[in-house]
């Protein structure tokens, strides 16, 4: 009696094409469980680490506080926001370190060259005499609050008020003319977005801060500075 054929229900090349999926799968999931197979600790970056860490607090706290608790008496705004808004701009360091923001500085070089006529509250006969290194002081980012150079226009300053000694000073008159009255009403969230993007926290409830997490760590900063008191 003839034996039967075996049905083979995989060709060698579905063999070969199902190897590679399996191994694709076990590839992901070894991955995604590293930390638990071979004890992979993630790596979070130093913001992420410090941010809600007792040494900002306190960091913050001791260059700061003081001058922030005055000031925040004069101007009539909560230390808190302001204590949370230094540790999230500058990590409560001093001096405060500086960032170039060169998309800045091309906006600034069309305005000065005439290619926009206007750039939030700055027009062109404001920067029209402006060299290239004064472009790039203007979009640096300054001081304890990080104003960028430009924001001087409207204090009536210059550049090297808000960076030196008074640079604090500064930063929160402008905080003060720009946004003061939310943070008079207790509206934070929109408060902290507005010193990132310039516009309330959106209506959609999507930050869009260029850290997704930059009003929330805000608001939890300003909780433990209270908690301070």
């Amino acid at each position: 009696m003839a034996k039967k054929k075996k049905t083979k229900y995989f060709s060698h090349t579905d063999r070969k094409v199902l190897f590679i999926l399996l191994t694709i799968v076990l590839v992901f999931v070894v991955y995604d469980n590293r930390d638990f197979l071979f004890g992979i600790k993630k790596t979070v970056p130093e913001t992420e680490k410090n941010y809600n860490h007792e040494s900002l607090i306190n960091r913050t706290e001791h260059n700061y506080g003081k001058e922030i608790d005055r000031l925040a008496g004069e101007f009539g705004l909560p230390a808190a926001y302001l204590k949370a808004l230094v540790a999230l701009e500058c990590s409560g360091m001093k001096p405060p370190g500086t960032r170039f923001e060169r998309h800045v500085f091309k906006r600034l070089k069309k305005l000065r060259d005439g290619k926009i006529s206007k750039m939030e509250n700055l027009k062109m006969t404001t920067v029209k005499n402006v060299n290239d290194d004064g472009l790039k002081n203007l979009a640096t980012s300054w001081g304890p609050f990080q104003l960028m150079g430009y924001k001087c226009v409207i204090l009536g300053i210059y550049v090297v008020d808000i960076r030196g000694d008074n640079s604090l000073y500064w930063g929160i008159k402008w905080i003060d003319l720009t946004y003061g009255s939310y943070l008079r009403k207790g509206r934070y969230r929109d408060a902290f977005h507005m010193h990132n993007t310039g516009d309330p926290f959106p209506s959609n409830g999507k930050s869009r801060t260029f850290d997704p997490d930059y009003v929330d760590r805000g608001l939890s900063l300003m909780k433990q500075f209270e908690q301070l008191k």
